[in-house]
């Protein structure tokens, strides 16, 4: 898909989660509006205080509003319903807090394909707090195993997904309310035949935010690892999906040191 702004066959609508960002939703708004303009630009206000709603509507975003704070599953699921309902064939995700860049979009919209999730992976970008990165290397090596193929930072929230790998979302209805969310939809989608790919982001951190990231490095991982835990259990604990991740890490390493050395 070259460019899903141009394809009446594959239209997106753009999805951001937000929670207390009047600081930065107005910018991100406009940046996703210069990068993908005519696109449907979905913001969900997850039961914000700070005016973030209002401050959304008036940069150009529809917005969809909750009466309390959900959690950023459920403020996803909502939004993703919501573009499907408008016949969305992709879903962009991104974050409100300016930690992934709107210009980066058609990089990660180059990849896509119906039965392929793109993340935009930071990996092999510098900047991100070494107890981010120690977790979130434990959360991509669960769901690599539960997945059966690696998924390379399974905690961005900066994606595309195709419909069909969001068709199930009503079954989340009443947990993965908050970050879990994200992780167990790329096990399930994987289990339906759809993978994932990486595109590379840089890590946008520190004093490049306004506010400290809503995600808790030490509960939110714990949380991740359960669910998949009980996954991997309902499989006996799937040996076949571990060999298979490993196995293609070990290929994307030596593929990397090919086309370096």
């Amino acid at each position: 898909m070259k460019d899903a702004t141009a394809s009446p066959a594959a239209p997106l609508a753009v999805v951001i989660p937000a929670y207390q960002e009047a600081a930065t939703i107005a910018d991100v708004i406009g940046r996703v509006r210069a990068t993908l303009p005519g696109v449907p630009l979905l913001v969900v206000d997850d039961g914000s205080s700070d005016g973030t709603g209002a401050i959304a509507a008036a940069a150009g975003a529809e917005v969809i509003g909750t009466a309390a704070n959900e959690g950023k599953g459920a403020a996803l699921r909502r939004g993703m319903a919501e573009a499907l309902a408008r016949g969305a064939a992709f879903v962009a995700t991104l974050d409100g807090d300016g930690q992934h860049r709107p210009e980066d979009l058609p990089r990660l919209i180059a990849l896509a394909r119906p039965d392929r999730i793109v993340i935009g992976s930071r990996r092999g970008a510098a900047g991100q707090p070494a107890a981010r990165r120690r977790a979130n290397r434990v959360a991509d090596f669960w769901i690599s195993w539960a997945a059966r193929h690696p998924v390379a930072d399974s905690q961005s929230g900066f994606r595309i997904y195709p419909a069909a790998a969001l068709a199930g979302l009503s079954r989340y209805g009443g947990r993965s309310r908050g970050f879990a969310f994200e992780s167990e939809i790329l096990i399930d989608a994987a289990r339906a035949g759809i993978t994932t790919v990486a595109a590379e982001i840089p890590a946008l951190y520190g004093a490049a935010l306004r506010r400290p990231s809503h995600f808790r490095p030490v509960a939110d991982i714990a949380r991740i690892v359960i669910m998949v835990a009980g996954k991997l259990l309902s499989r006996g604990m799937d040996p076949v999906g571990l060999l298979r991740s490993l196995a293609g890490r070990r290929r994307e390493r030596e593929e990397r040191d090919a086309a370096t050395s």
